[in-house]
């Protein structure tokens, strides 16, 4: 999964390049210039001096808002702590004596208290016949305060240590030799997001509601990360498909600003299910579509039949999905 994730980020970082696109690496964005209702420019501090950005259209692919938030959008922040996760990756794992997932949850949830670990649910990603692992067992808040947010980091990778002391004195023909090859940044899953047009809720989720300006689509479980020792996975049908609306990444207030990824706009177990992977890049696309279609007008009067058009392969399963469907159905 690891090495995946690796060639998949150099596979887009190529074609971004194809494509023409320049890409300006470590820049912070410290204003917007917003009028009639459209942000007019952007400005940038790098290591190397300032820049300013203008464009016709932008996208708030930040994770936390940040080009709402500091253009003056109202946005929405949790009203309880939702965890992020300090991942880690283990190198040198004997893995003939893998535990099967079951006994390590029974495991975990038995021990590690003992430990002194607050999460007491989590999962550990193998790359057979590579000796490495991801795990994913750690909890640690993600404020938005920028000196919390450091403590919180360096907080992360002790209890990263921990999980590894775990691992260790509960599994020594597995992890004895076990060393971390590398601590990500810590893993953050919803911060801050912006005021759309509608809020997506958790009750449209698990209806499975399609919706009319639809621009992606996912059968993600429900995936609330809002308590240190777990988490709610609440899965769905094998026929289960629920939508992400543009209006939900559009602020009322602007006419050429989309927002894609967990900065939309959602309750936070109806986000929890679309701010994964698959449905982020989808939403991604529709952005930049909708922008397109928009030129210089609003995003909030784009053509919806020529957006489904683009966005078809997004939006509708393949053929054979549709066939296997039917099949079960008889």
């Amino acid at each position: 999964m690891y090495y995946d994730e690796v060639a998949l980020a150099r596979w887009i970082e190529k074609s971004i390049a194809a494509a023409g696109i320049q890409v300006l690496l470590g820049a912070v964005l410290r204003n917007v210039t917003m009028a009639d209702r459209r942000i007019r420019e952007l400005e940038l501090a790098t290591r190397y001096g300032d820049v300013r950005l203008a464009a016709g259209g932008f996208i708030d692919a930040s994770g936390d808002a940040a080009l709402a938030w500091t253009a003056g959008l109202p946005c929405r922040e949790p009203l309880a702590p939702l965890y992020g996760t300090q991942m880690i990756v283990l190198e040198n794992i004997d893995e003939a004596h893998v535990p099967t997932r079951a006994a390590f949850d029974e495991r975990l949830a038995a021990r590690a208290a003992a430990h002194g670990l607050s999460r007491k649910q989590g999962v550990v990603f193998y790359s057979p016949g590579r000796g490495t692992a991801v795990m994913n067992l750690t909890h640690v808040e993600t404020p938005l305060e920028p000196f919390a947010a450091s403590a919180n980091a360096l907080a992360g990778k002790d209890e990263a240590d921990k999980v590894v002391a775990f691992l260790k004195a509960e599994y020594p023909e597995v992890f004895a030799k076990a060393r971390v090859r590398s601590y990500g940044l810590p893993g953050i899953r919803q911060t801050r997001w912006i005021v759309g047009a509608h809020q997506l809720t958790v009750d449209e989720v698990r209806a499975g509601k399609h919706f009319p300006d639809a621009v992606a689509r996912t059968s993600w479980p429900i995936e609330l990360h809002d308590r240190v020792e777990g988490y709610v996975w609440e899965p769905f049908g094998d026929d289960h498909v629920h939508t992400v609306p543009l209006s939900s990444m559009a602020p009322p207030d602007c006419d050429n600003l989309l927002a894609a990824g967990r900065c939309i706009d959602g309750d936070a177990a109806a986000l929890s299910s679309v701010r994964v992977m698959g449905p982020c890049i989808a939403m991604g696309a529709g952005a930049a579509h909708a922008l397109d279609l928009a030129g210089g007008g609003s995003v909030h009067r784009v053509d919806l039949t020529a957006l489904r058009e683009r966005l078809k392969a997004n939006l509708e399963p393949p053929a054979e999905a549709l066939e296997r469907r039917h099949a079960r159905v008889q």
